[in-house]
């Protein structure tokens, strides 16, 4: 069965009068049963009678007020038809039962800004038709609210609370909800204010501490599962901070770069209490050498995957200057600075595990959402090939991850044949075009031929960077 609405408004210029008309017939045509005045009301009819009648209907399921600044004034001053109206619709307002029922439709607005409604109706939601460009939208919202069909139907009812309230050892409302913040900032303008995305890491680099080990076992065993499972534990934090990461790589935002290079700057802070004490061992901070140096992983893949090449290239090439709590002076830094060996995960999970890099264990078995290990392991390559690439005072990335995924082909530098992708990947090693790259590899092809293996020569190697790509087919093909 259709749904019967009604609309009122007040008698204007053809113009507005047209539009009403207009409206009215889309409606009709879109199965909608519509109560107009120019097409309902026979000559001899009591206009008054009608109005009241169409309004109190019990089969009018909507009645549609259509209000600009005539409208608003007559409304107000009780004048004419649409003050009759009024009074007949202003008890009906106010009734709990019918308020569903007299959606306003704002077709005008004031030299400031401001809506024409009448008083009885300024405190309820309205569609704005005041925009012709945006017509079809709030046409299409209308109708939806016709026809009782939302554009976001609600949702079905969760079986379980989400992880971040139940799992997580912190509370992470305060990091899940400014990523809320942030995303409706994003989908509303395009754009977000600096101070909620700062906001976000600094909620973060606060939260981090209450992952600090303390009262650790002194055995590596003990040390090493204790380690883990907090690494683990700080997961469902890990994935906000990711996801932050991605909202960073996938739009383009002021000052992205700098934000993430000013975090992992902070990355000494948490090489020592928080607070000062006279005397700590360093295990209690290895966590959070792991920590930056999975993120840092995580920021130049989620970058890589958005074809954000320009924030690879930045954090892969501007210099790092740490935020070191007792130095006097600061020296810029590679970002080589923030990969290590991370003793402690790497012994428990050779003896404990007989795994053969325990950073690269924990990466691949505890990946955020939305990400594969493909992806990892090719932020974990880039970072190795750039810093191979200019290699200064041997301040080197080891690939930990790539041998969780040697066998299968890095598309990324068997794709450097591209002169296309080259061109559009090339920022990314900080160079200028095909020669100079070709130049290098060659130079360091005829002067390094020793690989790099996990754990010495009865393990699998890691690629020279030459053999990673092939000197002499850069930028060869189209």
């Amino acid at each position: 069965m259709s749904k019967k609405v009604f609309i009122s408004y007040a008698w204007g210029n053809s113009e507005h009068q047209q539009w009403i008309v207009d409206l009215a017939t889309r409606l009709m045509n879109d199965s909608v049963d519509v109560v107009l005045d120019r097409w309902s009301l026979q000559d001899g009819h009591d206009i008054h009678s009608f109005m009241e009648t169409m309004v109190k209907a019990k089969d009018i399921f909507r009645v549609l007020i259509v209000s600009d600044k005539t409208y608003t004034e007559k409304s107000n001053d009780r004048a004419g038809g649409v003050g009759t109206e009024t009074q007949i619709i202003t008890p009906n307002i106010y009734s709990k039962q019918e308020q569903v029922k007299f959606i306003p439709l704002v077709r005008e607005r004031d030299e400031d800004g401001h809506a024409f409604l009448p008083v009885y109706l300024q405190s309820r939601k309205y569609i704005d038709f005041s925009r012709e460009e945006d017509f079809e939208n709030s046409y299409e919202e209308l109708l939806r609210n016709i026809l009782e069909t939302p554009s976001l139907p609600k949702p079905k009812l969760g079986i379980k609370a989400p992880s971040y309230i139940t799992d997580s050892v912190v509370n992470l409302a305060e990091t899940h909800n400014k990523l809320k913040t942030i995303n409706n900032q994003i989908n509303k303008n395009g754009k977000v204010a600096y101070r909620e995305l700062k906001s976000f890491i600094e909620i973060f680099q606060d939260k981090l501490w209450d992952f600090e080990l303390v009262n650790t076992p002194t055995d590596i065993i003990g040390y090493g599962e204790k380690l883990y499972d907090t690494l683990k534990s700080y997961k469902p934090l890990k994935e906000d901070f990711v996801q932050f990461i991605e909202i960073l790589a996938s739009n383009e935002l002021d000052n992205s770069d700098e934000l993430l290079i000013e975090f992992f700057e902070t990355a000494p802070f948490y090489d020592s209490p928080r607070e000062h004490e006279g005397s700590w061992s360093p295990a209690r901070f290895d966590i959070f050498k792991v920590i930056f140096h999975e993120l840092f992983l995580y920021a130049i893949a989620a970058a890589l995957k958005n074809k954000n090449y320009k924030l690879v290239a930045d954090l892969l090439h501007t210099k790092y200057y740490k935020k070191e709590k007792y130095a006097r002076k600061t020296e810029a830094s590679k970002f080589t600075f923030i990969g290590g060996y991370h003793e402690y995960l790497e012994q428990y999970f050779s003896r404990e595990h007989k795994k053969i890099t325990g950073f690269g264990e924990y990466i691949i078995m505890n990946l955020c959402e939305n990400f594969k290990k493909t992806d990892l392991i090719l932020a974990d390559m880039v970072c190795y090939f750039v810093s191979y690439l200019k290699i200064v005072d041997y301040e080197t990335w080891f690939p930990y991850t790539y041998i969780y995924g040697e066998s299968q082909p890095i598309n990324f530098f068997a794709k450097m044949t591209s002169k296309k992708h080259f061109d559009n990947v090339k920022e990314i090693f900080d160079i200028k075009g095909a020669i100079e790259l070709k130049n290098i590899l060659t130079t360091y092809k005829s002067e390094n031929n020793d690989h790099i293996r996990y754990g010495g020569n009865g393990y699998s190697k890691v690629p020279s960077i030459h053999e990673l790509v092939n000197p002499d087919t850069i930028a060869s093909e189209r």
